[in-house]
C-alpha cells in the first residue's frame, strides 16, 4: 500500500514538473515574441526617421530644379543639400531619390524638366542605371530601360536594340517602348528582326504613343509577310490606322495568310484602306474562312458593298446562320440605290419568311 502511494507522489511530481516547465515554455516564448516586435517596432521607426529625412533631401533638391529660374543646376547646392558624400553612394537612397526624380520628371515638361534631367545626370543616376542594364534579373533590367527612357538618356538608344527581342516580356516591352518614344516610327525598325510576339497590350500601347507624332510613311509592307504573325498583324493595325491606300494590294495578299489572325485584321484593314476590286477580293474567299471571318466579311461590305454584290448578298439570305443572315441583309440593304429593293423582293418571293429583318433594318435606318 505503501509503494503505491509512494508510485502515485512520483507520478504526481513527474506531471508538475511537466507542466510547470511548459508553462515556463510559454513565458519565454511570449517574452521573446513581444522583445522581437518591439525591436521590430524599433527598427521600423528608425527606418521610417531616416526615409522621410532621405526623402526630404529628394524633394529638396527636386524643388531647387524644378522651381529654380536658373537654367543651370548649382553644384555647390547639391553638394551642401546632400552634406555627405557617402549619402550619396547609399544604394537606399539613391534608389529612393531615382524614384522621386522620374516619378517627378513623368509629369512636368519645358525647362523644369530639363533641369531634372540634368539633376539626374549631375548626380550620376544615369551610370547606376546603365550598369542595371547587365544586370541578370530581368526587373532590375526591364526597371533600368524604363527610366532610362523617362529620363530621355537617348545616347543608349543603338544599346537598346538588342533588348527588344529579349527572353523577357516586360523587358522587351520597355526596350520597344524607348526606341518609339526616342525614334518615333523609326524606331519601329525592331519589327525586322524580333522573333518574340507582340502582346495585344504591348500593340495598343505602341499605337498610342504613335498617335502622338506626325504621320509616316515609313514602309510596311515587308511586316505583312513576317515570319513573326504579330508583327504582320501589327503593320496590318498601322496601315489601317493611317489609311495607307497604297498598301492596298499588299493587305489583300493577307486574306492568303495561313495565321487567322492575321487573315481577320486583314478584312478589317479592307474596311479602311479599300479600292473598287475589295469587295472582290472577300468574296473570291469567302467560302473558304471561318463563319467568324465571314462575318467580319460581311459586316465589311455593309460598308463598301455596291450593287455588283447584291446576287451574292442575296444567295446567303438562306444562309444556316441567323446572325450571318442578318448582316447579309444589312448589307444587301446599303448595296446602292437597288439594294433595297433586292431585299424586300426577296422577301416577298422567297419560300422562308425573313419579313421581320425586313422589318428590323428599315427601323434601324429610319433612325
Amino acid at each position: 500500500m505503501l509503494a503505491l502511494k509512494t508510485h502515485l507522489f512520483s507520478g504526481f511530481i513527474i506531471y508538475w514538473d511537466l507542466q510547470t516547465m511548459a508553462l515556463l515554455a510559454i513565458v519565454i516564448l511570449m517574452v521573446c515574441l513581444l522583445s522581437f516586435m518591439l525591436l521590430y517596432l524599433l527598427i521600423k521607426a528608425g527606418h521610417e526617421k531616416k526615409h522621410a529625412h532621405w526623402r526630404s533631401i529628394a524633394n529638396t533638391l527636386i524643388h531647387k530644379a524644378v522651381f529654380d529660374d536658373e537654367d543651370k543646376i548649382d553644384e555647390r547646392f547639391i553638394r551642401e543639400t546632400l552634406n555627405d558624400d557617402k549619402l550619396a553612394k547609399n544604394r537606399y537612397f539613391r534608389k529612393l531619390l531615382t524614384g522621386e526624380i522620374v516619378s517627378a520628371k513623368k509629369n512636368i515638361t519645358g525647362t523644369a524638366a530639363e533641369n531634372l534631367i540634368q539633376l539626374y545626370r549631375m548626380l550620376n543616376l544615369d551610370k547606376y542605371a546603365i550598369k542595371n542594364l547587365n544586370s541578370m534579373r530581368w526587373y532590375i533590367k526591364a526597371q533600368a530601360i524604363h527610366e532610362l527612357t523617362i529620363m530621355q538618356i537617348s545616347d543608349l538608344v543603338e544599346h537598346l536594340h538588342q533588348f527588344t527581342n529579349d527572353a523577357n516580356e516586360y523587358v522587351r516591352m520597355e526596350a520597344q517602348t524607348a526606341l518609339v518614344r526616342f525614334n518615333g516610327f523609326d524606331g519601329l525598325s525592331f519589327l525586322d528582326t524580333i522573333t518574340h510576339p507582340i502582346s495585344d497590350w504591348q500593340q495598343i500601347k505602341l499605337l498610342q504613343l504613335l498617335t502622338l507624332l506626325p504621320p509616316s510613311l515609313i514602309d510596311i509592307a515587308p511586316w505583312f509577310q513576317s515570319e513573326n504573325t504579330s508583327v504582320a498583324v501589327f503593320a496590318l493595325k498601322l496601315a489601317r490606322n493611317y489609311h495607307r491606300f497604297e498598301q492596298h494590294d499588299a493587305i489583300a495578299k493577307c486574306l492568303d495568310h495561313p495565321d487567322s489572325q492575321v487573315r481577320l485584321e486583314a478584312i478589317l484593314c479592307l474596311n479602311e484602306v479599300y479600292t473598287d476590286e475589295t469587295t472582290d477580293h472577300l468574296i473570291s474567299r469567302f467560302l473558304n474562312e471561318s463563319l467568324k471571318h465571314q462575318l467580319a466579311m460581311i459586316r465589311v461590305m455593309q460598308t463598301l458593298g455596291t450593287e455588283r454584290d447584291i446576287l451574292f448578298l442575296t444567295d446567303l439570305l438562306n444562309h444556316e446562320s441567323d446572325l450571318l443572315k442578318l448582316d447579309a441583309a444589312r448589307a444587301l440593304a446599303n448595296a446602292g440605290n437597288n439594294g433595297m429593293a433586292s431585299l424586300e423582293e426577296y422577301s416577298k418571293q422567297s419560300e422562308q419568311d425573313i419579313t421581320e429583318i425586313v422589318l428590323h433594318i428599315k427601323r434601324e435606318m429610319s433612325v
